[in-house]
C-alpha cells in the first residue's frame, strides 16, 4: 500500500509505517503462542460453600470463549466475571484474558472440574474436596453476624503442629472490623493464610472470612486457645450519611487440648514430631570433573511438613583430609501457602580440594517422629563420593637430557656445579677448566654486587601499610557501597588490614589476625582463585569490619617485619 497516495506527508508516512509494522508485529507474536489455564482460590470446602475458578488465556487477542457446560453435572454456576489486562515493561507487552466462575457444589466428595475447552486450546483438569456441611452452625439462630473456630488434631505431642482456623460470618455489610489474633500461653503462634468466600446457612448466605493459623506447643499439658473476639461496626437499620453504624461483638469457642510429651520409644537427639521430613542436596559444578583448588558449594536442605525452619536442627560438622572447608551461615525459610514444605533449613559449605584423590563425604542422617503413622523414622542423605584430579602440567616432570644438563651449568650456583662433577671422570681435564671459570665468574659477580651495594643511595620507600586507617576503612566502605568487583574488594580490604595493623599483611594472614574476617577472607580468595561463584554478603563484611574496628583491644601494634627481598 502507497500511503502517499492517501495524502499522508513523507515524515507521517514513515511514522505511520513503523507504527503498523509494529503492531503486525505484536500482533503476530501475541498470536503466536498461547497458553490457556484454570485455577480455584479454594480446593477443600463444605457443601454449603461457594469458590471461584479462574479461565486465564495469556493474551488480550485471544478469541475463544471457554465452554463451561461440562461444569453443569456437579456445580451451581452462580455468577461469571470477565476482564483483562495489558501491561508494556522495557518494550515487551504482557496482557491476559480472565473469565472467574463462582460455583456452588451439587454433592459431596472428591469433585473433577472437567479441561474446559478454550477456542482450540484446553486446560487441564481440577480435582476439589467438598465435605458434608456442619449441623452445628450457629447461623440457624439468625444471627447475621457470628464466629466459629476449630482445632485439629484435637491431641498432639509437643513442638508438633496445631492447624487452628477461625470463620467470621456476616450477612450485612462490615463498615469497620477487627479481630484479634490468637495468644497462646507456651506456644509459637504463625499466621498461616486468609481466604474470603460465601456459604449457604439455611437458606441464607453470609460472606466467609477465614484466617488460619499453625501453633507449636512449646510444653506438655493442658493447652488452652482462649476464645477471640471480634469487633464490628455494621450498616444501622436505617443507613445513613451521619450514622456511623451499630457496633456489634461477638466472640469464638475456647479449645482446650492435652498436649503429650515425647514417646519413650524415640531415641533421637533433637524431637522432630513431624509429617514429613526430607533431607536433599545440590551442588554448584559438575562432581565428575573437579580438579586440585577448584571451589565447589555442597548445600544440603533440611525440610519438613509441620515445623517451622527454626525448629530443625543443624547439621554435624566434618573434617575432610586434603580439601579446605568453609561454612556459610545458615539460611531459615518459612515457605509460603503454595510450598508443601512449612519449613526449610539451608546449610552451604564450600569445598576447596588441596590434593588429588577421592574424597568421602560421610553419610547424614536425623531421626524424627511421624505425627500420621505416630512411628519413629530417621532421614537419611547418602555419604557421597567424588575424585579429584590434578591439572594437566601439575606434577608433570620432564627429564633433562645431557644437553640441556650442560646448556644450564653455567648458570648454575655450587650445588649445580656439585653435581655435573658426578656426570664426568675427574681425570677429565675439560672439568677442571669449566670449574675453574665458573669460579671465576662467580667472584667476579660477588665482587661487583658487593661495591653496587655499598654505592647504593637508600631511598625513603612508602611501605604497603603506610597511610590513615580511616581513610582505608572509608576506601572500603566506598567500594561495598558503590558494588566494586571481587577483586577491588579484596585490595581494599587488605590494604585497610595493613594500615590498621601496621605491617604488610596477605588476605590470609589477615583472616589469622582477626576471627570476624576469616570467612569472608576465604571467600573472596575463593571466588577470585578457585572459581566460586557464590554471592559474598558485602553488607555483613561490612558489618564484621566495623565488629573489628569496636574491638581495639585487639589490635596488634608489633613492628612491621622487613621485607624479604629489599627492593
Amino acid at each position: 500500500m502507497n500511503f502517499r497516495t492517501l495524502g499522508f506527508p513523507p515524515l507521517k508516512t514513515a511514522t505511520f509505517s513503523l507504527l503498523i509494522l509494529y503492531l503486525l508485529g505484536w500482533t503476530a507474536a501475541a498470536t503466536a503462542e498461547t497458553n490457556v489455564r484454570a485455577s480455584v482460590d479454594r480446593s477443600h470446602i463444605s457443601s454449603e460453600e461457594t469458590f471461584i475458578l479462574s479461565l486465564v488465556a495469556d493474551t488480550i487477542l485471544f478469541t475463544g470463549e471457554p465452554d463451561v457446560s461440562a461444569l453443569e453435572k456437579d456445580f451451581h454456576v452462580i455468577s461469571r466475571q470477565q476482564s483483562s489486562r495489558t501491561n508494556i515493561i522495557n518494550g515487551k507487552v504482557n496482557s491476559s484474558r480472565q473469565w472467574d466462575y463462582t460455583l456452588a457444589p451439587k454433592r459431596e466428595g472428591n469433585l473433577t472440574i472437567p479441561a474446559i475447552p478454550m477456542g482450540k486450546y484446553q486446560t487441564r483438569a481440577l480435582t476439589i474436596t467438598v465435605d458434608k456441611a456442619s449441623n452445628q452452625s450457629r447461623g440457624s439462630n439468625g444471627d447475621s453476624v457470628y464466629l466459629e473456630s476449630d482445632v485439629t488434631p484435637r491431641t498432639a505431642y509437643v513442638q508438633a503442629e496445631l492447624q487452628y482456623t477461625v470463620k467470621i460470618f456476616t450477612s450485612i455489610n462490615f463498615l469497620d472490623a477487627s479481630l484479634e489474633a490468637p495468644e497462646v500461653d507456651d506456644a509459637v503462634v504463625e499466621a498461616t493464610g486468609e481466604q474470603r468466600y460465601q456459604t449457604l446457612v439455611d437458606g441464607r448466605y453470609y460472606q466467609v472470612i477465614e484466617r488460619r493459623y499453625s501453633i507449636y506447643p512449646q510444653t506438655s499439658g493442658e493447652l488452652t486457645i482462649p476464645a477471640l473476639t471480634l469487633q464490628a461496626r455494621v450498616e444501622g437499620y436505617r443507613p445513613s450519611m451521619l450514622d456511623p453504624g451499630r457496633l456489634v461483638v461477638k466472640r469464638s469457642q475456647e479449645h482446650r487440648l492435652r498436649i503429650q510429651p515425647p514417646p519413650a520409644e524415640f531415641k533421637g537427639a533433637v524431637w522432630l514430631p513431624a509429617k514429613e521430613l526430607v533431607l536433599t542436596e545440590s551442588w554448584s559444578n559438575d562432581l565428575d570433573d573437579i580438579q586440585i583448588g577448584d571451589s565447589i558449594t555442597r548445600t544440603v536442605n533440611v525440610q519438613a511438613v509441620g515445623l517451622l525452619g527454626s525448629q530443625l536442627p543443624a547439621l554435624p560438622s566434618y573434617k575432610l583430609d586434603n580439601a579446605k572447608i568453609y561454612p556459610d551461615q545458615a539460611k531459615i525459610e518459612k515457605a509460603d501457602e503454595q510450598s508443601k514444605w512449612s519449613g526449610i533449613r539451608s546449610e552451604s559449605m564450600a569445598i576447596i580440594p588441596t590434593k588429588a584423590g577421592e574424597f568421602i563425604l560421610p553419610e547424614v542422617r536425623i531421626p524424627w517422629w511421624n505425627t500420621v503413622t505416630n512411628k519413629a523414622e530417621v532421614a537419611i542423605l547418602p555419604e557421597r563420593r567424588f575424585t579429584v584430579s590434578a591439572p594437566p602440567l601439575i606434577g608433570a616432570s620432564t627429564p633433562l637430557t645431557e644437553t640441556t644438563q650442560n646448556a644450564t651449568l653455567p648458570l648454575a650456583a655450587e650445588s649445580s656445579t656439585q653435581s655435573a662433577m658426578a656426570d664426568y671422570a675427574p681425570t677429565s681435564p675439560l672439568l677442571w677448566i669449566i670449574i675453574s671459570a665458573l669460579s671465576l665468574s662467580n667472584i667476579g659477580f660477588a665482587a661487583a654486587w658487593y661495591r653496587a651495594r655499598k654505592t647504593e643511595t637508600p631511598s625513603k620507600a612508602t611501605t604497603p601499610h603506610s597511610g590513615s586507617e580511616a581513610t582505608a576503612f572509608s576506601k572500603l566502605k566506598k567500594c561495598i557501597q558503590t558494588g566494586g568487583d571481587a577483586s577491588s574488594l579484596r585490595a581494599a580490604l587488605i590494604h585497610w588490614g595493613q594500615c590498621y595493623y601496621q605491617r604488610p599483611l596477605s588476605l590470609s594472614q589477615l583472616a589469622m589476625c582477626a576471627d570476624e574476617l576469616r570467612v569472608y577472607c576465604h571467600a573472596l580468595d575463593a571466588q577470585l582463585f578457585g572459581g566460586h561463584s557464590d554471592v559474598i554478603d558485602t553488607k555483613a563484611l561490612l558489618d564484621a569490619v566495623k565488629k573489628c574496628r569496636a574491638n581495639a583491644n585487639v589490635k596488634i601494634t608489633s613492628p612491621a617485619l622487613s621485607p624479604l627481598y629489599p627492593s
